[in-house]
């Protein structure tokens, strides 16, 4: 991907989490009451930072897109951008997104607009919706078009809830993507990478993937930062998928920075909410403050199975 139109962007976000929020040694407990058995101490997930997991116990999966994406698009309504197509990645249902966005489509006028389905990604369909949207915008996109990414996953099992190493929150978001000075989120440089990983669930092959990834993250980093003329001194945040201070150790050292690049606000009450993890880490960090105009950041998503992606965003 070469790099990109400097007013590609995210132009708002807005993210959906439940109320309730209940202590990971009590969801390992009801986890092990269902036979899935974890292949990690609640001691050693817990010294990843993790403390909670959200639960969705009121809301449908439908009316958590609902939540997400409603102030989205009536904001995008104010500035009279249109919405030309959605992108929706879930990983946790497979029901068909037409039942799901009804009452959006019907209350905002959107009924012809295409809702297209994601997959094969994991937790790295941020970056799918990333790249499928600028494929847009470099065609006959106009100033006023914009592309919605929609992600929202609520586990109805034990097995949607863990995949006995990681625990899985439930949410949603979503995030509208433009070609137009009203982005505050610039994507100057953006990149993929799929190895492909066969695993199959075995613990072997599992051990595998977690010890060599590392280095295919490092590889599409330091291909980002080299399409972008930045280097590693530059970045002032890294937004990754919320994989634990364990992790994140690993990669800052594989990555030559320090682990305090790595924003590790919502790791605690939040943790793991596949796709929605970088969505949700932008917008609280640009929020606090802890974001400042000017600054450059790198996402870094990681997909089980062997994708991963990563960008280069400017704030401003």
């Amino acid at each position: 991907m070469k790099p990109v139109n400097t007013l590609f962007g995210i132009t708002d976000s807005c993210v959906y989490l439940p109320v309730n929020r209940t202590p990971v040694g009590l969801v390992m407990h009801r986890l092990g009451e269902q036979g899935a058995a974890m292949r990690i101490s609640e001691e050693e997930y817990g010294s990843g930072g993790f403390r909670e997991v959200p639960e969705e116990n009121v809301c449908s999966l439908e009316e958590m897109i609902y939540e997400a994406s409603a102030p989205v698009l009536r904001r995008a309504a104010e500035r009279g951008a249109q919405v030309k197509a959605i992108l929706f990645a879930s990983v946790t249902t497979d029901a068909a997104a037409g039942s799901l966005f009804a009452r959006l489509l019907r209350e905002f006028s959107l009924e012809d607009v295409p809702v297209v389905r994601l997959a094969e990604y994991g937790c790295a369909m941020f970056h799918l919706s990333l790249r499928l949207a600028y494929a847009y915008f470099a065609g006959a996109a106009g100033e006023d078009d914009a592309v919605l990414f929609v992600t929202a996953d609520k586990a109805r099992s034990a097995r949607e809830r863990s995949d006995t190493y990681m625990l899985f929150g439930d949410a949603a978001s979503a995030a509208s993507f433009r070609n137009s000075p009203a982005v505050r989120h610039r994507v100057l440089a953006s990149g993929m990478k799929a190895d492909g990983i066969a695993y199959d669930l075995c613990p072997e092959r599992v051990r595998l993937y977690f010890s060599t990834f590392y280095l295919s993250v490092r590889q599409l980093v330091r291909q980002v930062l080299r399409q972008a003329g930045a280097s590693m001194n530059d970045i002032a945040m890294i937004f990754c998928t919320n994989l634990g201070l364990g992790t994140w150790s690993i990669l800052a050292k594989i990555l030559g920075c320090p682990l305090e690049l790595f924003y590790a606000d919502t790791l605690a009450g939040e943790g793991h909410l596949h796709n929605t993890d970088i969505v949700m880490n932008i917008e609280k960090a640009a929020v606090s403050g802890r974001l400042r105009k000017g600054d450059l950041y790198l996402a870094v998503s990681v997909g089980f199975g062997g994708y991963y992606g990563c960008s280069l965003h400017q704030y401003g």
